[in-house]
């Protein structure tokens, strides 16, 4: 009998798993973002004026700028001087006049000096997808997310090997099995708390360590023979990692980051990631390119799939690869990132994916809220466009204890099973930090 790599969560230990079905939970999407450069005399800006304050955006950094209030007095001087007859303007001048009925005009010369006050604030937005601790800073991104991926199936065939040591028909084909007429339903849930903590070792380059808190949920149900429904839930501490990211080009027109990182899952595969993106800021707005690339060592077994068992000993796995020992996935995508005003941000993010056994296109998009220069909320979503599972046709395995077959009681099938559609989603929101 083949071993099985219980592969509950194990692309949760890859950046880009959101987008491939294996229940992942993000490690990296929208969490490095950039401070501006010490001078910034140079980037471009836009400016507005809202009753009378000037609010401008450099490069994703919002400005404010008070209008001047002025300290002012009048500097009067006065000169007599006789005419026959005023002709001036009662708006221009004071008047008096002499015991002799002769005007005397005393022309009023107010002259005005301002003393003018200014100040100016300045924010970073800690959502932006190049954000990174300066040097001597901390950076920190709690994640809290529930995500889940989905797939009908149907059975077309399979065989029934006996495996009782104690039956006359041991380790032979007992049963094989033409085409089935059994349909059913895959379902992995996963909620998760991922927390990513960043120090700054310079202002280009930083240090990150990475833990996940989730519990997970597979499910093998809605069969089309009535049968029950049968689930496998495990939760832990399962995912430690540690890295280095490094923002090396960050200019009036163009921002650049590239990152690698190593993740252990309990039990199951370590994996290292690199990931690089390059921005183009435009106004108030980044548009961006990434490339990421995962590599996983399974840590145990050569087969990976949705896996359920129960407490008598049965399991089933419907299996996404076999015969494997290592998992490579890479994808690449754009995105933007855009300042709406002093407290809100939107990005948004379109990627293709390759998944070492389907093909993703992935969407997704963030509004985020920071009301203070060190803390921000990140509300995300995103779903699959297209998947290249369906019609795929895949393995199953089933491990089954006392099934009912006269003369032996431990039997073991395999055969094909056909994904008919292929759907996921996942909803989340971080809440960051920076000190």
């Amino acid at each position: 009998m083949k071993r099985c790599a219980i592969v509950l969560a194990l692309i949760i230990a890859m950046p880009g798993f959101a987008a491939t079905g294996d229940y992942n939970v993000s490690s990296s999407e929208g969490y490095y973002t950039t401070r501006p450069a010490k001078k910034t005399a140079s980037y471009k800006k836009t400016a507005r004026k809202t009753n009378g304050y000037t609010n401008t955006i450099q490069n994703n950094f919002y400005s404010y700028g008070q209008p001047a209030r002025a300290s002012s007095y009048d500097v009067q001087t006065t000169r007599q001087t006789r005419y026959p007859k005023p002709t001036y303007s009662a708006a221009d001048y004071e008047y008096d006049y002499d015991a002799d009925d002769s005007y005397a005009v005393k022309e009023k010369q107010v002259r005005k000096v301002k003393k003018t006050y200014s100040s100016q604030e300045r924010k970073f937005f800690l959502a932006h997808p190049f954000f990174q601790p300066l040097k001597g800073n901390f950076g920190s991104v709690t994640d809290f997310s529930y995500a889940t991926n989905n797939f009908k199936f149907d059975v077309l065939n399979g065989g029934v090997l006996d495996i009782d040591p104690n039956s006359a028909t041991y380790n032979t084909q007992i049963i094989p099995v033409g085409p089935v007429d059994l349909s059913g339903k895959a379902e992995t849930t996963q909620m998760a708390i991922k927390e990513d903590f960043s120090f700054g070792l310079s202002d280009t380059l930083a240090i990150i360590g990475m833990l996940q808190y989730d519990s997970t949920e597979v499910t093998l149900k809605d069969w089309s023979d009535g049968s029950a429904s049968n689930k496998r839930k495990d939760s832990g501490l399962n995912i430690f990692g540690i890295g280095l990211q490094s923002r090396f080009v960050d200019n009036a027109d163009w921002i650049a980051m590239v990152s690698g990182y190593y993740q252990h899952q309990r039990k199951v595969a370590n994996t290292f990631i690199g990931e690089l993106k390059i921005g183009y800021k435009i106004d108030r707005t980044t548009v961006y390119g990434l490339a990421r690339a995962g590599y996983s060592n399974l840590i145990d077994g050569d087969i990976y799939g949705a896996y359920v068992d129960d407490a008598s000993g049965d399991w089933m796995m419907l299996s996404y690869k076999t015969n494997v020992d290592d998992i490579v996935y890479v994808e690449g995508g754009l995105g933007a990132f855009a300042v709406l005003n002093k407290y809100f941000t939107l990005n948004g993010e379109l990627i293709y994916g390759y998944y070492d056994w389907h093909e993703q296109l992935n969407i997704k998009g963030a509004i985020g809220w920071q009301p203070g220069d060190m803390f921000a909320l990140n509300l995300y979503a995103s779903t699959s466009l297209y998947d290249s599972a369906k019609n795929k046709v895949k393995e199953y395995f089933q491990y089954d204890v006392n099934p009912g077959i006269e003369g032996t009681n431990l039997v073991y099938t395999t055969g094909d099973y056909k994904i008919k559609d292929y759907n996921e989603w996942k909803v989340g929101i971080q809440a960051i930090l920076y000190f």
